[in-house]
């Protein structure tokens, strides 16, 4: 009984610590209608902001946002090596596409 028990807590533990964030379409909406991400960040304020929108982006959008917050970040902030080709050779291209992506995707995903 005890082992149950202690199996039970760890399951609730696990999934109380994460799991799948699949993002806040409500929150993301309101940054994307207010701009966010539809130009490059100036600043610590529009930084914060670009973060918000990733963390708030749902699954599947959050690679756009993803590459639009890269290019405002600096360069040993970003991790992932496809993110890390665009900012040195196709960045202008690739954060074109994403926010065009972007806009898209808010245009029929928020009310």
């Amino acid at each position: 009984m005890r082992v149950l028990s202690l199996l039970l807590v760890s399951v609730l533990l696990l999934g109380a610590c994460g799991g799948d964030d699949k993002g806040d379409l409500v929150a993301f909406c309101e940054l994307a209608e207010e701009g966010v991400g539809m130009r490059p960040a100036e600043g610590e304020v529009e930084l914060a902001q670009l973060d918000s929108l990733e963390d708030t982006a749902p699954l599947d959008i959050r690679e756009a946002v993803t590459t639009v917050a890269n290019a405002s970040r600096e360069i040993d902030e970003i991790e992932d090596l496809q993110e890390l080709f665009n900012r040195a050779f196709a960045l202008e291209e690739a954060v074109a596409d994403a926010r065009q992506e972007i806009r898209t995707y808010a245009q029929h995903h928020c009310l």
